[in-house]
């Protein structure tokens, strides 16, 4: 039986209630089941509560990949022309970067973008994480939030190589 666990203002946290007790098969479901559901429930009605499943956080796909789309658009982490004003980065993309990803936390978000700070190291670190692992494999199986996050993330940031394995033949053995 899973455990769901609401973070957020009284009212955030009521708007989340309402639609995720609609869906009351949720704390029977499987657990990576359940986590893709509430992550499409977040999207399509703009959940800004904070939902854990089993003490673990559900992420907004929606949310993460609009914030890279921001910052491919700009090719950096941060903003060049104006420095005080916030980085790109979110505060939410950079807590899913080193909760679910195998990123060490820097101390903050600066420091996070100091080692990181363009896309080309962003690509870098999707490839190889802080723990010498590509994060798609470095997150739990378990977590399909995460993961589906990571594979978009992949496409985008891997358009190409993304391109190619799709039109892999599974049927075909690799020899050596």
């Amino acid at each position: 039986m899973n455990k769901i666990t609401y973070f957020g203002s009284e009212s955030e946290i009521n708007e989340a209630i309402i639609i995720l007790k609609k869906h009351e098969n949720l704390k029977n479901m499987k657990e990576g089941d359940a986590r893709l559901l509430i992550q499409r429930l977040t999207d399509e009605h703009h959940l800004k509560a904070s939902i854990l499943i089993n003490g673990n956080r559900v992420w907004s796909k929606a949310r993460i990949l609009n914030n890279l789309e921001r910052m491919m658009k700009h090719g950096t982490l941060y903003n060049i022309e104006n420095q005080k004003k916030p980085p790109f980065l979110s505060r939410y993309f950079y807590n899913f970067l080193h909760l679910e990803c195998g990123g060490m936390t820097q101390y903050d978000i600066h420091g996070w973008i100091h080692k990181y700070p363009t896309i080309e190291h962003l690509k870098k670190f999707f490839k190889c994480n802080e723990f010498g692992k590509r994060v798609l494999d470095w997150i739990p199986t378990q977590h399909t939030d995460a993961r589906a996050i990571v594979q978009e993330i992949e496409t985008r940031l891997f358009p190409f190589e993304s391109y190619m394995k799709s039109r892999e033949d599974p049927t075909k053995v690799k020899r050596k």
